[in-house]
């Protein structure tokens, strides 16, 4: 499964709403709100920081775009790729550095270009200390997988804000990622004692029950995850991740293609459906399918911008597939060397992979429970007390892409029936 998932916005969690595909060039981009945004639903107007950012254009209609929570204008907005260059310029004119650095930053944190964020973020926290920019400077120190600093980072940003639903998330991100499964359990569980509705944090302890090997707990705490918000994309993905392990493919592969049709620029979907079809099991043979594997490798490797060992290691498996050991061996090398230092069972299982590709031989998954043999709950009937401790076996949260706002209400909706009257 997948890593826990950071809350990567400022002010609320990213994720796509259900859409309307629209045949234009804005829909699926991801987006930076200009300082001079005015979000609307209907004749209303919105605070600026409502919006959450970065944030994905779920719905074009004439003039506006649909950020998830309200309405925004095209000239309001700037591209992932411009936004750097933009905001740059606001610094340059020097009316609100804090703005300036910060924007900037974030951009630069989207675009995985993590040094740049670290020096921008440090600037705004010079400038004017949050409890939120500390969040967002750990976010990116984990980016570069250096967990101590960014669990620095996260405690000073609980330490001014101890009610920063996105610090005590982050800081159990980062105590997962360190293997210290039971601290991390208990920071999630923490998290839904004070907000027991919290669907990120069941996703994300749903992640570290799934490290634990408590497949049964991880998998009523992501089907929570989904009954309580049924947009959170990621817990889609992990859950397809869950199937996988126990051998219902196509599940698994149904909770992908969902997780794809809420969020279509995660990475992570589109390597579990690579992974499905080039590492099925012997009796899911019928589903292998080394050219669709490779397409959808490729895609999962240019959406994490080929800085995710998991991606690489599914290209490998479908170039092994495809019977190119030689391509195989490469991308498995470098999966290998990018996983370092993978948790051991993972290394583990990439070292096995490079020994089939090596021996001329296509990697077969293991699946812990035949899927006819597995529990039968459906996220209409998950069931669990999101008040209670985590020692009480209930579940979390499990995923790489990342959300969640400072005040654990990731699941504000607006009303997105229509654009402002004006864009008509």
């Amino acid at each position: 499964m997948t890593r826990p998932c950071l809350c990567l916005a400022i002010v609320g969690l990213m994720m796509a709403g259900s859409v309307v595909r629209a045949d234009d060039d804005w829909f699926g981009q991801t987006v930076m709100l200009k300082e001079t945004a005015v979000p609307k639903i209907g004749d209303r107007r919105l605070k600026w920081n409502d919006v959450p950012i970065p944030v994905m254009v779920e719905r074009v209609d004439g003039d506006w775009l649909w950020l998830h929570v309200a309405w925004v204008k095209k000239d309001d907005v700037v591209t992932l790729d411009d936004a750097p260059a933009y905001f740059t310029k606001l610094i340059q004119r020097g009316t609100d550095n804090v703005a300036g650095y910060l924007l900037r930053g974030v951009s630069w944190l989207e675009r995985r270009e993590y040094d740049n964020a670290i020096k921008d973020l440090s600037e705004t926290i010079r400038l004017e200390p949050a409890s939120n920019l500390y969040c967002l400077r750990g976010k990116a120190y984990f980016g570069k997988r250096q967990f101590e600093k960014a669990m620095v980072d996260f405690n000073e940003a609980v330490r001014i804000d101890p009610s920063n639903l996105v610090a005590l998330n982050d800081r159990g991100c980062a105590w997962d990622a360190q293997e210290e499964f039971g601290k991390s359990i208990k920071q999630f569980g923490e998290i839904l004692r004070i907000d027991p509705s919290n669907a990120l944090a069941y996703a994300n302890r749903a992640a570290t029950w799934f490290d634990l090997e408590e497949f049964e707990k991880s998998l009523e705490d992501v089907n929570q995850a989904i009954k309580l918000d049924p947009k959170l994309a990621f817990a889609y993905s992990n859950r397809g991740r869950w199937y996988m392990k126990h051998g219902d493919y196509p599940k698994a592969l149904d909770d992908f293609k969902k997780s794809i049709e809420l969020a279509p620029r995660s990475w992570a979907p589109y390597n579990g459906i690579a992974a499905a079809y080039a590492t099925a099991p012997a009796f899911e043979a019928h589903i292998r399918d080394g050219k669709k594997a490779l397409e959808m490798a490729q895609k999962a490797c240019e959406l994490s911008q080929w800085d995710e060992w998991m991606p690489v290691a599914s290209l490998a498996a479908a170039y092994a597939e495809l019977g190119n050991f030689e391509a195989a061996v490469k991308w498995q090398t470098k999966a290998l060397a990018m996983s370092q230092p993978a948790k051991d069972r993972v290394q583990r299982n990439n070292v096995k992979r490079l020994e089939c590709y090596k021996a001329g031989e296509a990697f077969y998954d293991d699946v812990t429970v035949l899927k006819d043999d597995m529990p039968t709950t459906d996220p209409a009937d998950a069931k669990g007390d999101a008040g209670e401790t985590a020692d009480s076996g209930k579940k979390g949260d499990a995923a790489e892409e990342v959300g969640g706002n400072d005040k654990g209400d990731e699941n504000k909706k607006g009303d997105d029936t229509a654009a402002p009257e004006s864009a008509r």
